[in-house]
């Protein structure tokens, strides 16, 4: 008996999980092809605000003036970020100083510190994540990653749409989807070794494979079919996206960190059958951040 119930309510949750799905995917994906840059980065900055709105609770910080404050926070970065280009050339201009310009250059640079603390996160989480489970880090360090991170998934992907298209973010956000939904259902079907059971119980190794072969196998048929690329550069493109979607799996088990922290299941209860926006964004975070080091270091390197 217990099992039949248990059985309905996972059959229940998935149902919902569909069903929010369908509403939020085709708004989601007309957002990102029909929107201006400049709407985007504001529908983009909207969605980083409501994130750390719950992020902050999930980091220690219960009164609510303290987690508006939180959310202020970010949105100065949004700020400066958005003037920064403004405010260097003003500053080159009072101090008669033209190459001081190529400070604007940070807004791209800032992937590559990012992108190193994502591995190194990911090779902490996999090494000792029982020890990362039960020493929780001083709540400043919580609240700071929190922030680092959700600034830097803003700008980063800001800077992915401006310089790559539209296309380059219908990419990142197909890439994500893929991969969430093949660990999801390979999991679900296969799953029998568990990736990181003290942190996410309900992730398995049988997941990850399933979610790295169906990035990969997107990945190509893109490459192919509309890049077309020669085999080379498929392989790059695959190799990459193999990458982000490791990556991805890191900002899934970070927030997934957080919660065991917090003692709670979900961010919020803002997406039926899917928790809260932040667990619906986490792999995006940390995704971009891969995508825009590939695109990136390509142009400026070749």
């Amino acid at each position: 008996m217990a099992e039949t119930a248990s059985s309905l309510i996972g059959n229940r949750n998935l149902t919902l999980r569909i069903a929010t799905a369908a509403i939020l995917i085709p708004v989601v994906l007309a957002g990102a092809y029909f929107l201006s840059v400049r709407a985007f980065l504001i529908a983009w900055g909207g969605v980083i605000l409501a994130a750390a709105w719950e992020w902050s609770r999930l980091a220690g910080i219960r009164r609510p003036a303290g987690r508006v404050v939180f959310m202020g926070l970010v949105l100065a970065f949004q700020v400066l970020a958005w003037y920064w280009p403004k405010l260097i050339g003003r500053l080159a201009a009072l101090a008669d100083w033209p190459g001081l310009m190529k400070a604007v250059l940070a807004l791209d640079h800032i992937v590559w510190p990012t992108l190193i603390f994502w591995l190194v996160f990911g090779f902490v989480l996999r090494t000792w994540p029982e020890r990362l489970v039960k020493r929780p880090w001083p709540r400043g360090w919580r609240i700071f990653v929190a922030w680092f991170v959700l600034c830097t998934a803003w700008l980063i992907t800001a800077r992915l749409r401006a310089n790559f298209g539209n296309a380059s973010i219908l990419y990142l956000l197909f890439l994500v989807w893929i991969a969430d939904s093949a660990a999801y259902f390979t999991g679900r079907k296969w799953g029998k070794t568990p990736l990181a059971p003290a942190v996410s119980p309900g992730k398995t190794l049988e997941g990850v494979y399933g979610a790295l072969l169906a990035s990969g196998l997107f990945a190509g048929l893109v490459a192919y079919f509309l890049l077309e690329f020669g085999a080379k550069e498929i392989l790059d493109f695959v190799m990459l996206a193999v990458i982000a979607v490791l990556v991805s799996i890191c900002g899934d088990l970070l927030v997934s960190l957080y919660k065991r922290w917090a003692g709670v299941k979900d961010s919020g209860r803002l997406l039926p059958g899917h928790g809260g926006l932040l667990d619906r964004i986490d792999s995006l975070l940390a995704a971009g951040c891969v995508l825009y080091a590939g695109f990136f270091g390509r142009e400026i390197l070749w």
